[in-house]
């Protein structure tokens, strides 16, 4: 049996709410899990991202394979870079994972205001 761990969809139809689960990789999305590890809410200002430590650890300890979108979850919240350095045979008796800072989203700016912005640097300068 190949165990992934991934997300099932959960919620009301246009507000989805996700549990992460360890299933079956041959069960469907929202089929039998085998356990749930975490949960994950995309819809409020900062997405809402919970994990059982200990038991993703151990999942992925025994060769749980993540999706692409939870392995990213995993990585925002520093489970990842633990699994790493144990994997690696160093220690990690006493670390916690540690949540990676946001990044700042820079705005877009359009072509008006980009015509701006190079008139008001070119008035400054002449």
């Amino acid at each position: 049996m190949a165990a992934v761990i991934r997300l099932a969809r959960f919620g009301k139809r246009h507000h989805p709410t996700y549990r992460v689960v360890v299933a079956d990789s041959r069960k469907a999305r929202d089929g039998q899990s085998i356990e749930q590890l975490g949960f994950y809410d995309p819809n409020l200002k900062v997405a809402e991202v919970r994990f059982n430590y200990e038991r993703v650890m151990y999942w992925l300890g025994v060769g749980a394979q993540p999706s692409d979108t939870v392995r990213s979850l995993l990585k925002q919240q520093g489970i990842m870079a633990l699994f790493h350095e144990k994997r690696a045979g160093r220690s990690i008796e006493g670390k916690t994972p540690v949540p990676l800072a946001p990044k700042a989203k820079k705005a877009k700016l359009g072509p008006k205001a980009k015509a701006r912005i190079e008139a008001e640097k070119a008035a400054q300068e002449g």
